[in-house]
């Protein structure tokens, strides 16, 4: 089995690199890897009724899609990923405790009572430090997972506080759980760079293992890769499922009634009401979103340029946006 640490933070890249060796390789693969502050959907959910989108705006975390299903995480530089990427020609051999198992075994020898959860989490005490997600292609299957060090808990918690009643889609849920910090249940203080450390001894030293960091090849190839598919708004938001966004909000003393049907990330259809009735408001208001890809700063874009009605309806535009995620 080949390992490896992963040099890059880049959300995009750790994630492309995850692919690439899924589907370009028959190295069975064990990687690690750190991102920077990021939230990561999962392959089949609707990115923006997961998250707190002012929020990571506010505090610029990157958002990226995975090739596997699961649940919505917040990621930064003291959680830490893990991959396994194996050859599987029988299927029903495939489960999540197999690619856990090691991992269990790492943190058992450092002291710590963790378990797998029938929701496939990692716990300790009951809290969930772990959640573990799986894609299969082919005759290979990668399983990968989170592991909460020393994360900021605060700022996962708000980065995935969300609005999710506004949103009607059939995509898959991300389940909130009580989580903790494998740090707090460590008898001695260690960083995060040495809890990856003695995680990633512990496996090569259980396996039949070779220690191989990228080749300029392969970083080319995962680097345009990443460009071509992970980075781009088609992936990020446009993949999301078709879903229905409603909400009703009040702005100088008017009331808004607001549904869209977005469909590849596409507003194709958008009602607007005001009470009292403003007629041209409502349609100048269609005009600009219909079409328009359900993206904050596309939309304020557009508003900005927009023909202007009046002084007084233009600004009264520009605070919709906020209400429109």
């Amino acid at each position: 089995m080949r390992c490896l640490i992963s040099t890059n933070s880049n959300p995009y890249f750790n994630l492309a690199t995850e692919e690439y060796f899924l589907k370009r390789s028959r190295e069975e693969i064990f990687m690690l890897y750190i991102n920077e502050p990021c939230v990561v959907v999962g392959k089949h959910q609707n990115l923006l009724s997961e998250i707190n989108l002012a929020y990571i705006r506010k505090n610029n975390i990157k958002l990226a899609r995975r090739i596997s299903g699961g649940g919505t995480v917040y990621q930064d530089f003291n959680n830490l990923n893990f991959s396994f990427i194996h050859n599987c020609e029988n299927r029903d051999q495939i489960n999540f405790s197999k690619f856990t198992l090691p991992i269990l075994e790492a943190l058992n020898q450092m002291g710590l009572d963790a378990k797998l959860s029938g929701r496939n989490d990692l716990l300790i005490n009951s809290e969930k430090i772990s959640g573990n997600a799986m894609h299969i292609y082919k005759t290979r299957v990668l399983s990968h997972g989170t592991l909460l060090f020393d994360t900021d808990l605060i700022k996962l918690s708000s980065a995935l506080k969300n609005n999710g009643v506004r949103y009607t889609d059939k995509s898959i849920k991300s389940v909130r759980s009580k989580v903790t910090n494998i740090s707090d249940h460590l008898k001695n203080s260690i960083t995060t760079d040495q809890f990856s450390n003695a995680l990633f001894q512990n496996i090569i030293n259980a396996k039949d293992t070779r220690i191989k960091t990228l080749d300029q090849v392969e970083i080319n190839e995962i680097s345009s890769n990443s460009k071509k598919k992970f980075e781009t708004w088609n992936w990020i938001y446009g993949y999301s499922p078709k879903y229905i966004f409603k909400n009703i909000f009040h702005i100088r003393n008017i009331s808004i009634s607001v549904e869209l049907s977005i469909e590849k990330g596409i507003i194709g259809i958008a009602k607007i009401l005001t009470d009292p009735v403003d007629l041209t408001i409502e349609l100048e208001f269609e005009n600009v979103l219909t079409g328009t890809q359900h993206d904050y700063d596309i939309i304020k874009e557009k508003i900005k340029v927009m023909p202007k009605i009046n002084s007084d309806a233009t600004m009264l535009l520009s605070e919709y946006c906020d209400h429109l995620f």
